[in-house]
């Protein structure tokens, strides 16, 4: 395999439980003895990012195999009164347009606590291991309600950050609208809500953070045909919106790469199929599945040397 021109940005995208796919390719990309040299992720993809950072990159596989549903979901319905603005996705229609102001409302109530997202990343992520096991730059992205912008909170070498802690930054991340509540801090004199920045958002992510890598290697949750996904029902429903808001976000952050001054080469990784899975299906037997096929796929792409 050639050697990859350094440094070298690893992008993570979300995208809930299909996180396990992305944590077998990492896998393997490890294996390979590929090290990055700065990291950016956004919900479950800055959980992936996190893991590599404090050295427990190798422990991933058996945290997704073990993972149970009622570890993470625990409803707990809330209603949150903030200028929650979506992904725009409606066309000219008047329907559509009252449409997508209904969703926006709707996306204000959610369904389950945060409490065990909470618990479930200290215990995993110890407070009292401050340094990063890897000592590089960890970009957790989230989006800020109040500015309609991305929030990216900079953890240099350790979990340190002034204006967030490292936990409230990881768990924003992945606060999606209308499952998690968001995280609300103070910065400075201003409180400000922080919620998950993959299916939210008029400004989009930009790879510009990793200007000066000579290579970024993307590794995205998302397929072409989540664009025409559907299913019955209200959880159909949610599933439907929230893959076509991560799959346009993808994209636009994907072709956010002409703007970096370095001209990084970018490797573009996603599955190549069905991984037979939904965003929250927080199951092990199903994100074992999805982790194996991250392993196959990223094997395949060493292999065939497309990535170089």
């Amino acid at each position: 395999m050639k050697d990859l021109k350094k440094p070298i940005g690893l992008f993570l995208a979300g995208g809930g439980a299909f996180g396990s796919w992305q944590a077998g390719v990492m896998k393997e990309l490890i294996n390979a003895r590929i090290e990055f040299d700065a990291i950016a992720g956004f919900s479950i993809g800055a959980l992936n990012g996190s893991a590599y950072c404090f050295g427990k990159a190798g422990e991933l596989e058996s945290l997704w195999r073990g993972i149970k549903t009622d570890k993470i979901l625990k409803i707990s319905p809330k209603y949150s009164h903030i200028p929650l603005d979506l992904f725009k996705h409606y066309s000219d229609s008047f329907i559509s347009k009252m449409g997508f102001k209904l969703s926006n409302h709707l996306a204000r109530f959610t369904l389950y606590s945060n409490e065990p997202i909470y618990k479930f990343f200290n215990s995993w992520f110890r407070e009292e291991t401050s340094n990063f096991v890897k000592n590089i730059p960890l970009y957790i992205i989230s989006h800020c309600v109040e500015r309609k912008l991305p929030y990216i909170a900079k953890f240099d070498g350790n979990r340190n950050n002034p204006n967030i802690s490292f936990m409230d930054a990881l768990v924003s991340s992945c606060s999606i609208p209308s499952v998690f509540p968001p995280v609300k801090i103070m910065e400075g004199n201003q409180k400000i809500h922080l919620v998950d920045g993959g299916v939210i958002g008029i400004a989009d992510i930009s790879l510009k953070i990793f200007e000066g890598c000579r290579t970024i290697i993307f590794i995205s949750n998302s397929r072409q045909e989540d664009m025409d996904f559907k299913s019955r029902g209200i959880a159909g429903f949610f599933e439907g919106k929230a893959r076509r808001m991560l799959l346009r976000h993808v994209k636009n952050i994907y072709a956010s790469r002409v703007l970096v001054k370095s001209k990084p080469d970018v490797y573009f990784i996603s599955p190549p199929e069905n991984l037979n899975m939904g965003i929250l299906d927080f199951d092990g037997e199903k994100c074992a599945t999805a982790f194996d096929m991250g392993v196959k796929e990223a094997i395949r792409l060493l292999n065939e040397k497309e990535l170089k």
